[in-house]
């Protein structure tokens, strides 16, 4: 279970906002809070029939994942930005970089609420097992609030978020997610009561090994694409 180690390691490091939220992207160089290492133990991972991850902080918990199917509304840009920062535990519109890695957006976030109409997904989110920090109150290690600029500075702030991240990683799943995503551009003529029953269709059609596709399904990229744009 080396991922799942892996894993354990970043907790309490820091990430951006702004970049995808996969593992990779972590600022794993160090964690950023204080944790108690003393007497790291061997866990069971629930549900892993007899696998053990091993070294694990006292200060981090492990609990059973799950598998959940999700659809989405069909959304406007900022309020699918909106409902993925709520479901991130992140106030306000400003997409994240899970919602930019989801829908396959590398623009600037203005202009793509401006050529976007309607945004939505439908998928199954599975986790095996989930990791988290169970230390409260979190306290920042000493090097980190040395280095957090005393006045209004942009590029000593911007070494910072290059250096530590925006956020500290309190939880992790180890698991995947299958999506089908929907982005339409303004110039589709289709209504937003269409494109529901359609992802609904198409969803059904991956998820459950139908057969029959709807006609609009020739207009999306081939199926091997997560992101699905319709056009007129």
């Amino acid at each position: 279970m080396e991922l799942g180690e892996e894993v354990a390691r970043a907790l309490g490091a820091g990430f951006d906002l702004t970049s995808d939220f996969r593992l990779r992207f972590a600022k794993l160089r160090r964690r950023l809070v204080d944790l108690n290492e003393a007497g790291a133990r061997d866990v069971p991972v629930p549900g892993g029939g007899g696998a053990v991850l091993r070294g694990i902080p006292r200060d981090v918990g492990i609990d059973k994942g799950d598998r959940i199917r999700f659809r989405s509304d069909v959304l406007e840009f900022n309020q699918m930005s909106e409902l993925l920062n709520q479901k991130s535990s992140v106030q306000g519109k400003v997409p994240s970089g899970y919602f930019n890695a989801l829908f396959d957006l590398m623009g600037a976030w203005l202009t793509d609420a401006k050529e976007i109409k309607y945004l939505a997904f439908d998928g199954y989110f599975i986790s095996l097992f989930n990791l988290n920090l169970k230390a409260s109150p979190l306290v920042l290690c000493d090097e980190v609030k040395k280095a957090v600029p005393s006045k209004w500075d942009p590029v000593a702030l911007s070494w910072f978020i290059r250096t530590y991240g925006t956020h500290i990683i309190v939880e992790m799943a180890v698991g995947g997610q299958d999506v089908i995503c929907v982005k339409q551009s303004h110039s589709s003529t289709i209504s937003s009561a269409e494109l529901k029953l359609h992802l609904e269709d198409l969803g059904d059609f991956l998820f459950s090994d139908g057969k029959n596709l709807s006609p609009i399904h020739r207009k999306t990229k081939d199926g091997k694409s997560k992101v699905y744009i319709l056009l007129p």
